[in-house]
């Protein structure tokens, strides 16, 4: 048998070798259409909720697989933000606009409302004495009260009556026009009041018409708030005021001078809303004074042995009446409403 050549045997291992290459080629894994390339998808974070704020979506980011080719990394992008909620902090707010959806911008926050007129009536009050002239007629004299003459001896009908151009609650109050000196008020009986009308806390809300009228000579004495005991009177809610700054002074005062304190020049009529307290206590002859919540301790006095401090009040008078006789800008002209009496300090609430 003739014997295979050195070449031949070559020629032999080299073609074993091809097919064994090209059998290990065939049956490995076909390549994936997606390849081996990053995780499955990403999910993008969610908005933030919270009042007035949109969420911000983030979007997922996938992380790179081992190497292949193909592979596709796909994240979805966040969940939009909330809506923002109404905003807060005033008596009619507006609320916050929405955030818009996946990467909005905050909302705004809400504005306060305005102040407007304090809701201090006498709807659901327990006071011993509360008057907000919300039951009376526009024109006239306020329900429960009569007509104290003037300290000039008249009664004019529109010195003092109820009427709805300016109010501090609900939308009445009384109006007070000083046209001449010594105008007639009003005034109320103290004898429901028992005990607490010779010892108790007052307050009034009052506004003054701007620019307010002046004694063009002298100084200009006003009374808003007389209590009465007898024949004397106790200007406990008292002013005046000097020619041009429209600035005014507080007093405790009675109608012959002889009592008792005052204040500095240190207050304005500025055609806002103000709020004037007082407290008397007949048996200790005492009286304080406050003016927007702050005590004008220039008043206060106790152990007075004057006179002209009664033993009991019967009346509470009401509204404005100057003394001069002098010729004015004009009419003095002023509101007055929540009138409160009680055992306690009322505030101005």
């Amino acid at each position: 048998m003739q014997h295979p050549t050195r070449l031949e045997t070559l020629s032999t291992r080299l073609a074993l070798a091809a097919l064994l290459a090209l059998s290990g080629a065939c049956s490995s894994s076909s390549p994936s259409n997606t390849g081996a390339g990053g995780s499955p998808a990403a999910t993008g974070g969610t908005g933030g909720t919270g009042a007035g704020t949109g969420g911000v979506a983030t979007g997922g980011t996938s992380a790179g697989g081992s190497p292949g080719t193909g592979g596709v990394a796909v994240s979805t992008g966040g969940t939009g933000g909330s809506a923002g909620a109404p905003g807060t902090g005033g008596i009619v707010a507006t609320g916050g606009r929405a955030g818009a959806a996946g990467g909005g911008a905050a909302g705004t926050p809400g504005t306060g409302g305005g102040g407007g007129a304090v809701a201090s009536g006498c709807a659901g009050k327990t006071y011993k004495l509360c008057e907000d002239f919300e039951s009376s007629t526009a024109g006239s004299v306020p329900t429960g009260w009569t007509t104290f003459k003037g300290y000039n001896g008249k009664i004019v009908a529109t010195d003092q009556a109820v009427a709805t151009d300016a109010a501090h609650s609900g939308s009445k109050a009384l109006k007070s026009i000083a046209a001449s000196q010594g105008s007639s008020r009003v005034q109320k009986a103290l004898s429901a009041l028992g005990a607490t009308a010779n010892k108790h806390w007052g307050r009034i809300f009052y506004k003054v018409q701007s620019p307010s009228a002046v004694d063009s000579a002298h100084v200009l004495h006003t009374t808003f708030l007389s209590l009465m005991g007898g024949s004397t009177e106790d200007r406990v809610v008292d002013t005046v005021e000097t020619q041009g700054a429209h600035t005014h002074q507080w007093l405790f005062n009675t109608p012959d001078d002889t009592c008792c304190t005052s204040s500095s020049y240190n207050w304005t009529f500025d055609d806002a809303w103000h709020c004037a307290e007082w407290y008397v206590d007949l048996t200790t002859k005492s009286y304080r004074f406050f003016s927007d919540s702050t005590e004008v301790t220039q008043l206060a006095f106790s152990n007075r042995s004057n006179a002209e401090v009664p033993a009991s009040y019967t009346e509470v008078i009401l509204g404005a009446t100057y003394y001069q006789t002098d010729t004015l800008t004009g009419p003095f002209t002023m509101w007055i409403d929540d009138l409160a009496i009680d055992d306690n300090q009322i505030g101005c609430q």
